[in-house]
């Protein structure tokens, strides 16, 4: 049997030419990002310049400009899909609802009450969640403009989840009446799913090259425990909090 048949592509960064030129690489690769073009082609990407700047000598920048401008017209020539950002968007907006309506029904079942909301309360989520689903048209101006653009979104979800909070002390009518023991662990579950399924959405699309490689690189160890988890803590940890604390 070949050793290396069943080997994993070497990744991009392990190329010493990408290496050496590693400012203008990442500034290419997370302009390609942006519009959700996947990994192994932004590798072919790289690889195409790596083999041109060997051949004449250039460097990056002064063979194919800024990469901004370099990543702009490799877009006009192939536009991505980009219905991969907006799946991951969808399962991640899922997440942070499940999320929210989870810990409240937690602080429900603490004071021996059923999750209850009102107009308010349901308004305020509603506009939580549109804020989310915005994010996928709004990342490239986050990115690039994080303090006039990023902070003042943050700043919007922290009113809107404020709102949701606020809104039960209004004294106004129930619109939903829901059991919260059941809420509290059916999302749960519901928070595992849905890391589970924007594992695999995600796929860790690695920045593969086609190029062989220069040198045998040292394994990389997968990341899935690290994607999967965060949320299904906090969730842990949050409801426990809210129960207590009620």
């Amino acid at each position: 049997m070949n050793p290396s048949s069943d080997a994993r592509p070497q990744e991009a960064w392990d190329r010493p030419f990408v290496k050496e030129h590693q400012e203008w690489c990442d500034d290419l690769v997370v302009e390609l990002r942006l519009e959700d073009v996947p990994g192994p082609v932004i590798g072919e990407r790289l690889a195409e310049v790596e083999a041109h700047c060997a051949e004449t000598g250039d460097t990056p920048q002064d063979a194919f400009g800024e990469p901004s401008d370099y990543a702009r017209r490799l877009l006009e020539a192939d536009a991505p899909d980009p219905s991969g950002v907006w799946q991951v968007t969808l399962l991640s907006v899922a997440q942070m609802l499940a999320l929210l309506v989870g810990t409240s029904a937690a602080s429900s079942w603490g004071g021996g009450e059923a999750l209850t909301y009102n107009a308010v309360q349901l308004g305020s989520i509603a506009a939580f969640l549109a804020l989310l689903l915005t994010l996928p048209l709004l990342l490239r101006p986050i990115v690039q403009r994080p303090w006039s653009v990023g902070v003042p979104l943050l700043a919007l979800g922290t009113l809107a989840g404020a709102g949701s909070a606020a809104g039960g002390r209004l004294g106004l009518g129930t619109v939903l009446t829901l059991p919260a023991p059941v809420v509290t662990l059916g999302l749960f579950l519901v928070v595992v799913a849905l890391a589970v399924a924007l594992l695999r959405a995600l796929d860790e699309d690695p920045v593969t090259t086609p190029l062989a490689p220069a040198a045998a690189a040292p394994a990389r160890p997968r990341r899935a425990w690290g994607t999967v988890l965060p949320v299904p803590v906090a969730y842990v940890v949050l409801s426990a909090l809210s129960w207590v604390l009620r």
